[in-house]
């Protein structure tokens, strides 16, 4: 699906449920080089601060070979956008009652690794993204079902200025009976991004995340947070 002007898709591609974790993979691998230190878990997001409340509230990449008029993405003269997760939305915490003990956790949740391709159109001076965030969810004492949606966001950032555009994406995941944690993948393909002169790839950032509420990230915020294992 091609948007023009920097549009995330209008339309969520298909949604993912989660799976046991053998049976979870990711469509695509990461880039052979640096995903930004904001870009996964394992090196903790760092803060993005200009851009951080209107995201939460409101890179190196590769592909193959391209057909006629498309140029191979990830390489120092078509260089793809940078991808991560956005600091303080890596995780996310769903409570019942009060949330005031352990007991009200109905299930948590966190993003992993971001990866993504990307590919030139010379003729229409536009960027094509395709990226898939991994992660896994829990379940908590206070949950009254197995199944549950949670709500993440893929936004796209531009250097200099604020946000260009943001969409909300929902992930449903099942626990099956006995099951504690699951695993997911989630896919968004087709974002469409403009370039030309001396502006490419390297001009944007595209940051995903759980969409959280005041709530929750104050919570995120206040509260110290101990990974799934």
């Amino acid at each position: 699906m091609k948007v023009k002007k920097a549009r995330l898709p209008a339309v969520p591609p298909r949604q993912q449920t989660a799976n046991k974790s053998s049976d979870t993979k990711m469509p695509f691998s990461s880039a052979p080089s640096c995903l930004p230190t904001f870009g996964s878990r394992t090196g903790r997001a760092a803060p993005v601060l200009a851009v951080f409340a209107a995201l939460v509230l409101g890179g190196c990449s590769w592909l193959g070979v391209g057909g006629e008029g498309t140029k191979t993405g990830g390489t120092t003269l078509y260089p793809c956008p940078a991808v991560g997760v956005l600091n303080e939305t890596d995780h996310v915490t769903l409570l019942s009652g009060s949330g005031a003990d352990l007991t009200d956790v109905v299930a948590r949740a966190e993003i992993g690794k971001v990866v993504s391709k990307c590919e030139y159109d010379i003729d229409e001076s536009t960027i094509t993204v395709d990226l898939a965030f991994d992660g896994i969810a829990e379940i908590g004492p206070a949950a009254q079902s197995r199944e549950l949606t949670l709500n993440t966001f893929v936004a796209v950032t531009r250097r200099y200025s604020a946000f260009d555009k943001k969409q909300v994406y929902e992930v449903p995941v099942v626990f099956e009976p006995g099951q504690r944690q699951v695993r997911f993948v989630k896919t968004v393909d087709g974002t469409v991004l403009p370039y030309g002169g001396r502006a490419d790839g390297s001009i944007y950032q595209i940051l995903v995340g759980f969409q959280l509420t005041p709530e929750q990230l104050e919570y995120n915020r206040r509260v110290s947070y101990n990974p799934i294992r």
